[in-house]
């Protein structure tokens, strides 16, 4: 009885951690990918949202070894298992719980990805309990969710704070921010990467994302483009942005809602690129990626619960 009385404490003092449950995955496809059911409680059979995680080491929670705490992709499963909607959450190929399913980097392209997602999605399709599968892509993962969503039947598709243009066109914007001549400079270098020319004498400047090693993921990646495959999907789209996004302006929102005029677009004022409210202080937005206290906006939670659920 004694037992039973700190149970039932327990639950009312962290009502939380009685809204929802975890149960471990495994996915074999070249090595084992991991990753993390988070389940409805008291729910029988339930719909579920499976995240592609963005760029670079990000994990299946949404944390980087680089410094990234934010915790969005945990934060936004224990949120919609409140509203008795599963999500599952996956370390990519190489990253975090799937580091031993990693390529060597030369042998990574863009689509891997793609197909390890879908491959997952496959996999859940099997589990009695789930009745529509939905997927949410967020930053590079909204392409890459894009392209899962054509190999794999879905309910919907979710595209949060994704690009609009190919990934080319993005790194040209951004280095030419920095100085017109260096966005030249990355234009032609990346156009004779593009008709399959390898680059062997790398800039410095631009060593990071045209070393040798990587640029076979980046020429896969840069052929894609997301206002083609946005227009491939079949399925209900919903696009979510933020207006103090540092990394994916408002402007490729407004892009991808361009190429697909049917989708919802729903912009979420004060939202940076990691579902949280800061303002359009550089400094704040970039401190809101460490700080493991500060919550998710509401609104996108809802947008995303209401487009499941409709």
């Amino acid at each position: 009885m004694r037992y039973l009385i700190v149970l039932i404490l327990w639950s009312a003092i962290n009502p939380a951690s009685a809204q929802f449950k975890t149960e471990e995955k495994v996915f074999v496809s070249a090595g084992e990918l991991k990753g993390t059911l988070v389940l409805p409680s008291g729910k029988a059979r339930f719909d579920l949202l499976v995240i592609q995680a963005g760029s670079g080491p990000t994990d299946r929670n949404g944390n980087s070894p680089y410094g990234i705490k934010a915790g969005t992709y945990r934060l936004l499963a224990e949120a919609l298992a409140k509203k008795k909607i599963a999500t599952l959450l996956t370390d990519k190929r190489g990253i975090a719980g799937s580091a031993r399913a990693g390529k060597k980097e030369s042998d990574l392209l863009f689509t891997d990805y793609a197909d390890d997602l879908a491959g997952w999605i496959n996999l859940m399709k099997k589990d009695p309990r789930i009745k529509k599968i939905f997927i949410a892509g967020h930053s590079e993962g909204s392409l890459l969710g894009m392209l899962a969503a054509q190999k794999e039947e879905v309910a919907g598709y979710i595209s949060i704070a994704g690009a609009g243009e190919s990934i080319d066109r993005i790194l040209v914007w951004q280095f030419g921010n920095q100085s017109p001549a260096t966005g030249r400079t990355l234009d032609s270098l990346l156009t004779r990467l593009k008709n399959n020319e390898k680059i062997d004498k790398v800039p410095a400047a631009f060593f990071s994302i045209l070393r040798p090693s990587i640029q076979p993921y980046i020429a896969s990646w840069m052929r894609l483009d997301p206002c083609v495959e946005i227009k491939k999907l079949s399925m209900p789209v919903l696009i979510i942005q933020g207006t103090t996004d540092l990394q994916v302006t408002l402007k490729q929102g407004d892009m991808l809602k361009a190429c697909r005029p049917d989708a919802k677009y729903v912009v979420f004022e004060g939202m940076n690129h990691i579902l949280k409210k800061v303002s359009a202080d550089k400094t704040e937005n970039v401190n809101s990626y460490s700080d493991v206290s500060l919550p998710l906006m509401p609104g996108p939670v809802k947008q995303i619960a209401a487009f499941i659920k409709r």
